[in-house]
């Protein structure tokens, strides 16, 4: 493929956006940087979906866009595989959710085509966290040696077990018991998302309703997440939304789960970006009706968030004002992930242990 000699790069941002969902018709240059952004983004998958059929894509475009669709099909077909092994482990003794993309995949939904899998996130009871973990462990998934402290943070403060891998595969799973760190500030009771939870069909697994399918999805991307090129995140919002928004009362249960669960902040923020960047059919009364943030939180978040989570120029490092960016969304995450008397401790230990790493590594270096 030919080199682009010059366009804008932040021009092309919304142009990559918008072929998430129409076919482009641009020229060859345009599409080897999109494709490139594309796949800084994980989002060249979707690309190839939205694309595929256009009769006016450039030859050595189309090869590419194939390749990423067949190697999304060919994920999405290694984590069919995955929960049909999974499903054996589920004896209908307590609920076993899906969470994200693998609920996406077995409901069929459209915005799972092209998209791109590397885990599979299971919710369960807490109760029940340990005999799931058993369950997986019994039937030849392997967890990561961890430390005691690193095993302490996952058992006592986080939402999940260590990610278990099966030797030889690549997908992973991460276990579960709730949607946001036990420590976080907007950790509620997961029971009631068990109690809203719906049968998948013709699988023993459960799904999120649509309403805390969206909020998670906001939730994991606004208050879970360090933001940094979490584009993607924002296209699953997106996606969820077009899937359910003509869903007779969708919009009402929406503002009013956000509301109970005390969500209003993540979903106001991922119904925003949603619509300003991607046309998002977002009614403004949903918007409306939702606690919104301070003025001065939205100026600051306009402001940091496209330069976090867009994609910037592949040919150029990062300018320092995106870097900044970054620090002080990951500095946001890890606040509201944990509060500042354990946090400080925490960051303290880790930069502690990644000191010691590397003049471990440099010492190793030099002896060599």
């Amino acid at each position: 493929m030919t080199k682009r000699a010059s366009t804008s790069d932040i021009a092309d941002v919304p142009l990559l956006l918008m072929g998430l969902r129409t076919p482009l018709a641009i020229d060859e240059a345009r599409w080897e940087w999109l494709l490139r952004i594309g796949r800084l983004t994980g989002l060249h998958g979707r690309l190839a979906a939205a694309n595929l059929l256009n009769p006016e894509l450039p030859p050595p475009v189309r090869r590419h866009l194939l390749s990423s669709a067949r190697v999304a099909a060919f994920r999405s077909q290694m984590l069919r595989a995955e929960l049909f092994h999974l499903a054996r482990l589920c004896r209908n003794d307590f609920p076993v959710i899906l969470l994200k993309g693998s609920a996406y995949v077995l409901q069929r939904r459209r915005m799972a085509e092209g998209r791109f899998v590397s885990d599979i996130d299971l919710l369960v009871p807490r109760e029940q966290l340990r005999v799931m973990e058993d369950r997986l462990k019994a039937a030849g998934w392997q967890a990561q040696k961890l430390d005691a402290y690193d095993e302490r943070y996952y058992r006592d403060w986080s939402h999940e077990t260590p990610p278990l891998r099966y030797p030889g595969r690549t997908l992973e799973v991460d276990l579960h018991h709730a949607i946001t760190p036990v420590t976080g500030r907007r950790a509620f009771d997961p029971a009631t998302l068990f109690n809203c939870s719906q049968p998948i069909p013709g699988t023993p697994f459960h799904a999120l309703c649509a309403e805390d399918q969206v909020l998670h999805a906001c939730l994991h991307c606004f208050n879970d997440g360090d933001l940094e090129l979490r584009v993607r995140e924002v296209v699953d919002i997106d996606g969820l939304v077009r899937e359910y928004a003509d869903r007779p009362g969708f919009w009402d249960r929406l503002g009013q789960r956000a509301t109970e669960l005390h969500l209003e902040r993540p979903l106001w923020y991922g119904l925003h970006y949603a619509k300003k960047w991607l046309g998002c059919p977002v009614p403004a009364s949903a918007v409306a009706g939702l606690k919104q943030p301070p003025a001065l939180h939205r100026r600051l978040m306009d402001m940091l968030v496209p330069m976090t989570m867009l994609p910037p120029s592949p040919d150029h490092p990062p300018a320092l004002k995106v870097k900044c960016a970054r620090v002080l969304m990951l500095a946001r995450h890890h606040l509201l992930r944990m509060p500042p008397h354990m946090l400080a401790p925490h960051l303290t230990r880790k930069s502690l242990r990644r000191m010691c790493a590397h003049l471990s590594g440099n010492a190793e270096a030099g002896s060599a």
